[in-house]
Order: structure tokens, then C-alpha cells, then sequence
């Protein structure tokens, strides 16, 4: 990570001799890179006891893929663990490369031991911050990392003097950095897929570790810890502005994420440019991305006596068990000189005495929705038609239920999700002839379909089939279905979505379909639907409609981004325009 940061600034002031506006424009390239899938055994938290997990290129986080807006990317996935797997760009819209998706049964077979499979997508229009992370099972845990599509503009300012260092849209910044959360459980992956899918599920099980950049420590005071990589420490120098980029790698719990003594100014959400919102904590759900400009503060004498270290502390939210402070998902920005960035170290063998007497405050939440309605996108909405009524509104009502084999899985409109049973079927598969038997995924089966039902579906294949350039609204409805009604951040692959409305209970179409309580909608590709008061007769208990334009053809899922509630069938998939899909393939 040192490396890359100080090769870009050195490329940048080669930049600034050779040009006099600093930048230069950047041609689109063909960016190449090569992941290799392994098996290994994991102890991320120190607790003393490796667990199997899957590694990127033997490493966790997997390394960091960058590129440039508008750049053609390929990725070559090479499958050397003895399971199979798929790897997904969360976020990257996949404009005419409906193949490179990367859903197992969906777009692709799965990647099975020993193949490789190539990924080839341009970056249409998108930069920010994404991730990839594995679509089988829960290898997600493990099998994920950044994906940055850099969108640089050149510098208003005229001459060599720059306020900052690097410029995206109106936002400069000086240095960046990734916080990447992910969670850990101290069991086998394949013993918590056992457990999803089997009959003796009741509830989710609480991860025993929430990371930073892949590390933490699981019980500081316990013997045998010193050797540990301990807690993740962002140096900084005084006085400067720096771009944080949060991913949510997180697969179960929502957090959230302040710092001591400093706020952080929103300026993107899931790749989309936002005007400065300047707030106290962020909201991370399961797939959900920020970055955030954060201001350190002038040099301060404290600061050589220890002072220097302030805390990146994580809290519960919207759990039933109650808020708080995460255990052991903190760690810290640290104050240090600019000699002492060369020599810097990213991480605390442990941590300081009494630190939660110094973790920042993190307020519970208190109203539905956090501060959506707030932000407001760079680039204008007029003309996006969000004040139109759509060519079509799907409901998608989705509970839980208990099989006869005594198994949970969710019902989407009372109809389980074609996925089910191949996604069953895949975690099971051990030998390379059943691994063979895979049948042709949905992508290659396609029919110009007709909707056969009230509510949009299609039988045949288990699809909603959507027309070319149709605006459709997608009313995703929480039910109580279980001890309580949860917050559920649903996904959509293909497509980025506005939030048009939020509210209580049950939605009811006839009386709630003008409602629009977003007045900015922001271009996202992940949003929660919010537990609510619950309806006494029909259980709803919060709903959430999300506007997509479909100028994408594929068949592409819309899931919940809770990785188990996803497995169990919290999912659907939107077959749109299959006639266009061999016409606006990009690559033949």
C-alpha cells in the first residue's frame, strides 16, 4: 500500500513539471490482472486457533485492484482451492458484459477447482469505490477486495500551486487510504454454510470479529497475544486533507464508524459524487461504500507525548440484543511527522490501556432511513424522469419460512427463488464429475418471456422479465417473520437505483405510490429497507422503492446483502430485455 500511494505521487509531480495544468488528460487503457484463488487456514484475530478460509492470492484482503474511469478491465480468476467459486465486481454495472457478473447458476458456471475464468468488462461512466468478493457460499468472508476506478479532473487552479494533491470532481485531497470491514467467525466456512442451509438453523450467529483491513485483536487480554498484528493504524501528518474510502465488507451486521475528535465529510456514496455532507459517524451496511474527506487537525506539542493516537471505534446497530460498542472492531489514526511516514508501521501489536474511555461517541439511531434524505448527488437529477410515474411497479414481499425438511428459507411473493436448489446443490458438490454436471446457467436458457402472474413473474425460468428502456419501480416490503423484523440492505447487480420513498408497516400501492420522501435522489447500488412498526394484519414492517431505468440487457439479481439471508433465497432476478442481450454484447 506504501508503494502504490508514493508511486502515484511521485507520477503526479513528474506530472506537474511536464504540464502546466498539473494533469494530463489519461487515455483508456486495457487494464490486466490475475487472481488466484487458494486454500489456507486464517486466525485474522488472534484468538489462537486457525480456521479454513479462502485466500486472494494468498492474502486477505485480496490485493487492491485500480483502474480509470473508462478503462477496459480483465480479470483472470484461476480456481486453485478445492472448491468451486465465482468472484463478483460489487458495484461495476457490466454495460454489454452481462457474462463477467459473475453469479454462479446466474451468468456463469461457478469456477471449478483447477479452471480459470476471465472477466473482461469496460468501466462505462463509473468511478469510485467498489469491491469484488466471491458469489458461492460464504466465501464472501474471505474472498474480497478494493476495486478503485479513479476519476480524476483536472485542476481548476492554473499553474504549478495546488491546493491539493489529487482532484475528483470538486473534491481535493492530498493522500488516501482504505478501511475495509469485514467480519470473522471462529468456524469452518463450510460448517456455517452446513448451518444455513441445513435443518438446524434458528437464528444468525453473530461473527466472534469485526476487522480492519483484515485484522484485529479478539480479546486483547488474553496470554499469547504479543505477536499478533493487532489493531489497524492509519499514520497521518498534521494539517492535511485525506480521502478515506470505507468499504463495507461486512456480510451480517450493520455498524457504526466514528473517529475521536474528528468529523467526516461524505463526498461519495457507492461510486456517485455527492455535495460535502460534514457528520459525526457513517452507517456501514453489508455492501455499502463511502468516502469521506477527513480534515486532520494543525501540529500539536501533545502530539510527541503520546497524544498522537485517536480512535476508529465501530457500534451495534439495529441489533436485537441491544447497541454498544463492537468488542474488538476499532483501530486508530496516529499523528506522525513526515520522516516518520517513510518508516511507518499499519498496525498496533496492542492496544492502549483503558482505549474504550477513549472511543468516540456513536449515537443509536433514532429515525428510519439515518441521513439519506439529506445527501444530495453532484450530478444533476433533471432529466433522470424521478418525478414521473414508471412503466411498471414490482412488489417483491419476501419472508422466511420452515421447509418440511425443517430448513429456513425465504419466500419472494410466496414463490422460492429459482437459485435455491443449485445454490444447495453447489455447496455440496465434493467430486470433479459432480462438479461437471452443472447445468447451463440462466444466461444461456433464456426465452423472450411473457409474465404469467399478477406480479410480474415468469415461471419458466424463475425470472421478472423487464422491456428495453422501461422505467420500473421496485417496492422491496420487510416482513416479520421470525423474533423480530430486521433491516435487510438489498443489492441490485446490473444497475445502479434511485431511492424515490421509504415508510411504515405494509406498502399499499393505491394509497402510497406518489409518496416521495427522498427529495435528492442518489445514483446507489445498495439500500436498506428499515424495520418499522409492524402492520397487526398483514406483518409488513417497512418498505423501501427503488427506481431503475433498464437500458441493460441481461438477467441480472437483486439480493439481500446479508450473505445468509442471500443463500437462504432473499433474492430474485430481473430478466431484462433477453432479446437485446447478444445485440449489445460489447465483446462478441
Amino acid at each position: 500500500m506504501i508503494y502504490i500511494q508514493i508511486s502515484l505521487l511521485l507520477l503526479l509531480l513528474i506530472s506537474s513539471i511536464l504540464s502546466p495544468s498539473f494533469f494530463t488528460v489519461v487515455t483508456a487503457e486495457l487494464r490486466k490482472f490475475d487472481l488466484h484463488i487458494s486454500q489456507s487456514q486464517l486466525d485474522p484475530d488472534c484468538f489462537g486457533t486457525s480456521y479454513p478460509a479462502l485466500l486472494v492470492n494468498g492474502q486477505f484482503p485480496g490485493p487492491t485492484l485500480r483502474a480509470v474511469r473508462g478503462d477496459e478491465v480483465e480479470v483472470r480468476v484461476t480456481n486453485d482451492a478445492d472448491v468451486p467459486t465465482s468472484i463478483h465486481f460489487h458495484g461495476i454495472r457490466q454495460y454489454g458484459t452481462v457474462e463477467s457478473d459473475g453469479v454462479p447458476d446466474v451468468t456463469q458456471n461457478a469456477i471449478n477447482p483447477g479452471s480459470t475464468f476471465i472477466h473482461r468488462f469496460q468501466l462505462i461512466g463509473q468511478a469510485g469505490t467498489y469491491f469484488y468478493h466471491a458469489h458461492v457460499g460464504v466465501q464472501d468472508d474471505t474472498v474480497q477486495g478494493a476495486f478503485i476506478s479513479d476519476g480524476y479532473t483536472p485542476e481548476k487552479n492554473t499553474g504549478h500551486l495546488r491546493e491539493h494533491i489529487y482532484q475528483d470532481g470538486p473534491h481535493g485531497y492530498d493522500d488516501e487510504f482504505i478501511l475495509h470491514l469485514t467480519e470473522w467467525w471462529h468456524q469452518a466456512y463450510s460448517e456455517r454454510e452446513d448451518l444455513y442451509l441445513g435443518g438446524g438453523f434458528t437464528h444468525d450467529p453473530s461473527s466472534d470479529s469485526l476487522l480492519f483491513n483484515g485484522r484485529t485483536l479478539h480479546n486483547a487480554s488474553e496470554p499469547g497475544q504479543q505477536h499478533c498484528e493487532g489493531h489497524t493504524v492509519f499514520d497521518v501528518l498534521p494539517d492535511r486533507t485525506y480521502r478515506m474510502r470505507v468499504i463495507g465488507g461486512n456480510t451480517f451486521r450493520t455498524f457504526g464508524l466514528a473517529i475521536k475528535g474528528h468529523n467526516m465529510t461524505i463526498i461519495e456514496v457507492d461510486g456517485e459524487l455527492v455535495h460535502p455532507y460534514t457528520t459525526d459517524h457513517l452507517e456501514v451496511t453489508p455492501g455499502q461504500r463511502f468516502s469521506v474527506l477527513l480534515h486532520t487537525k494543525p501540529f500539536d506539542p501533545r502530539f510527541l507525548n503520546g497524544g498522537n493516537m485517536f480512535a476508529i471505534a465501530t457500534a451495534y446497530r439495529y441489533r436485537s440484543r441491544g447497541s454498544g460498542y463492537t468488542e474488538n472492531g476499532y483501530g486508530f489514526l496516529r499523528y506522525v511527522d513526515t520522516s516518520q511516514m517513510l518508516n511507518k508501521r499499519d498496525s498496533l501489536p496492542s492496544p492502549l490501556s483503558g482505549i474504550q474511555s477513549t472511543f468516540p461517541r456513536i449515537p443509536n439511531p433514532i429515525t428510519r432511513d439515518w441521513i439519506w434524505q439529506q445527501l444530495r448527488p453532484i450530478q444533476s437529477i433533471a432529466g433522470k424522469n424521478l418525478d414521473q410515474p414508471p412503466d411498471r411497479t414490482l412488489k417483491m414481499r419476501t419472508w422466511s419460512v420452515k421447509l418440511p425438511d425443517k430448513s429456513t428459507r425465504y419466500l419472494v411473493n410466496g414463490k422460492l427463488s429459482p437459485m435455491i436448489t443449485n445454490m444447495f446443490d453447489l455447496s455440496l458438490a465434493t467430486s470433479s464429475s459432480e462438479l461437471d454436471d452443472q447445468e447451463d446457467p440462466m444466461l444461456d436458457q433464456f426465452t423472450l418471456s411473457k409474465m404469467e402472474s399478477t406480479d410480474g413473474y415468469e415461471p419458466e425460468i424463475g425470472t421478472y422479465p423487464i422491456r428495453l428502456n422501461e422505467t420500473v419501480d421496485i417496492v422491496l416490503q420487510n416482513v416479520k417473520s421470525g423474533r423480530n423484523c430486521l433491516l435487510h440492505p438489498w443489492h441490485t447487480h446490473g444497475h445502479s437505483h434511485y431511492v424515490l420513498a421509504s415508510g411504515d408497516g405494509e406498502y399499499v400501492h393505491e394509497r402510497d405510490q406518489s409518496i416521495r420522501n427522498f427529495p435528492h435522489p442518489i445514483y446507489k447500488d445498495v439500500s436498506a429497507v428499515y424495520a418499522s412498526e409492524i402492520d397487526p394484519q398483514t406483518k409488513g414492517c417497512g418498505w423501501t422503492k427503488i427506481r431503475i431505468h433498464a437500458d441493460n440487457p441481461g438477467v441480472w439479481a437483486v439480493h439481500c446483502h446479508i450473505t445468509a439471508h442471500m443463500l437462504q433465497g432473499k433474492m430474485f432476478l430481473l430478466e431484462e430485455a433477453s432479446e437485446w442481450i447478444d445485440k449489445f454484447r460489447r465483446y462478441k
